[in-house]
C-alpha cells in the first residue's frame, strides 16, 4: 500500500463520503449493503437494508441509495415520495421523505452520518429535478425525541426542526425535521420560507405512521 493510500485509510477526514443512487444492475453493491447492520440498539429506529431495500425496489415512488466511503459501502437509505408524506407535511407533492437511513455500526462515530445526511437534498434534486419540473422542495425526516445525538447530527447537516411531532402508538414521539432541496437560481427564491414563518410544507398535524419503518 502506498503512503497516500495508507494516510487516507488511517485518517477518516481524508476519505470522501458520497451518496450513490442504486440501479437494478448494482448487484455487488446491493449484496454488500444487505450485509450492513446498524448497532443493535438502533434496530428499533431503523430496519436494515435486508428489509428496506426489497420494499424500496417494489415501490416506484422510492429511491434507495448507498452511502460510500471512497468506494466502500458503509450505509444505506431510501428517499420516498409515497403516502407517508401526507402524515408529516401539508404539501406532500412538494416533499420527499428520508427513511431507513443508517450507517453500519463499524462506521459510526466519525462524522460520516452527518456528511451523508448533508448530501441528501442534492441527491433528491438529482433524482427528481427542480420544483418547476415536479421535483421536491423539501427533504423531510423524523427522529426520536429522545435521540439527542441524532438531532445534533441532522442539525449540523442542515436539517431544521419544524416544531411538529409525529406520534405513533407504542413509540416515543418523533420530531419532524426538514432541509431545502437545492433549486436553480430562478426558482430558489420561490421555495425559501419568509422570515419567522413555518418551513414550507411543514405539517400542523400530528402524524400517525412512522417514517422509520420499511
Amino acid at each position: 500500500m502506498d503512503p497516500t493510500t495508507r494516510r487516507r485509510r488511517d485518517d477518516p477526514t481524508a476519505r470522501r463520503v458520497r451518496l450513490r443512487a442504486l440501479a437494478p444492475d448494482d448487484v455487488a453493491l446491493r449484496a454488500a449493503l444487505v450485509r450492513l447492520e446498524p448497532a443493535p440498539h438502533q434496530l428499533g429506529a431503523s430496519a436494515s437494508a435486508r428489509q428496506t431495500l426489497p420494499a424500496a425496489d417494489a415501490d416506484p415512488r422510492r429511491a434507495p441509495f448507498a452511502v460510500l466511503l471512497d468506494e466502500e459501502p458503509i450505509g444505506f437509505g431510501v428517499l420516498d415520495r409515497g403516502d407517508l408524506l401526507a402524515q408529516v407535511v401539508d404539501e406532500p407533492e412538494r416533499a420527499v421523505l428520508l427513511r431507513g437511513f443508517y450507517l453500519a455500526a463499524s462506521a459510526q462515530g466519525r462524522g460520516h452520518g452527518r456528511s451523508a445526511a448533508a448530501q441528501v437534498p442534492a441527491l433528491a434534486a438529482d433524482l427528481w429535478g427542480p420544483v418547476a419540473a415536479g421535483g421536491p422542495a423539501l427533504v423531510v425526516l423524523t427522529v426520536g425525541a429522545g435521540n439527542a445525538a441524532a438531532q445534533r447530527a441532522y442539525a449540523a447537516a442542515g436539517f431544521r426542526a419544524t416544531g411538529v411531532q409525529q406520534r405513533v402508538e407504542g413509540q416515543e414521539p418523533q420530531h419532524v425535521l426538514v432541509a431545502a432541496v437545492p433549486q436553480p437560481p430562478r426558482v430558489r427564491a420561490e421555495s425559501r420560507p419568509s422570515s419567522g414563518s413555518r418551513p414550507p410544507g411543514a405539517s400542523r398535524r400530528q402524524g400517525r405512521a412512522s417514517a422509520r419503518s420499511t
